[in-house]
């Protein structure tokens, strides 16, 4: 019979950074002047981890689904994506996980970029999982969430930006030189929108507390 470790998962940290660009406008006026002015973009996020009631970790399971439970570190409308008590080697599902409500004043919309500051770090042995074969988001509603275990979702990626911070207490901050692909975009000024979390542990993880912070940028356009 194969063996599988079980691993803690005590909390995927949830990071928020704001970046702006400067759009330029323009007014001409009858004659030849041009006034020219840049002003500045107004982007305001707010991030809500298990932003519904239910939400919480399910296994992949055929058939009836077993209610959502979740680690000490979830409460409702705050904390952590906290998954509890997982097996490597199988799926979960986190339901409610992430809602984000993006409000700009800008005429062309956003982007709204999500990456790992790191990859999936066991705080008991020091050993990690690439992020992106562990972690992975996928759209949900704002009640009455369809997913389940077998939904597909895509991975988040380690960025290749700049990290200041990350430690386990220490939320992080990602400079970039180039973004990466968005997660979402927006051709409106505002957009709220929702996320399950999926886990697939490889069964090589091994026993121990993991952790990964995922940092949301928003970038007005």
């Amino acid at each position: 019979m194969e063996r599988r470790a079980t691993a803690r998962i005590r909390r995927i940290g949830i990071a928020i950074a704001l970046m702006a660009l400067l759009p330029v406008a323009v007014l001409a006026s009858t004659a030849s002047t041009v006034v020219t002015w840049r002003t500045n973009a107004i982007v305001k996020l707010t991030l809500t981890p298990n932003y519904n009631s239910g939400f919480g970790a399910v296994p992949a399971v055929i058939g009836a689904q077993p209610a959502p439970t979740h680690g000490p570190n979830a409460v409702l409308d705050g904390g952590s994506v906290d998954f509890g008590n997982i097996e490597a080697g199988k799926t979960y599902l986190y339901k409610y996980a992430v809602e984000l409500n993006v409000t700009t004043n800008s005429a062309t919309g956003f982007n709204i970029y999500g990456e790992g500051a790191a990859d999936f770090y066991n705080l008991t042995d020091g050993t990690s999982v690439p992020i992106s074969q562990a972690v992975y988001y996928l759209n949900s509603t704002a009640s009455s969430d369809p997913n389940t275990g077998f939904s597909a979702g895509a991975p988040f990626m380690k960025t290749s930006g700049s990290v200041t911070g990350g430690g386990y207490a220490t939320p992080p901050t990602i400079s970039y030189i180039a973004y990466p692909s968005p997660i979402a975009q927006s051709l409106s000024a505002n957009g709220t929108y929702y996320y399950d979390y999926e886990l697939k542990p490889p069964n090589s993880a091994t026993n121990g507390q993991y952790y990964v912070w995922i940092v949301y940028t928003v970038v007005a356009k």
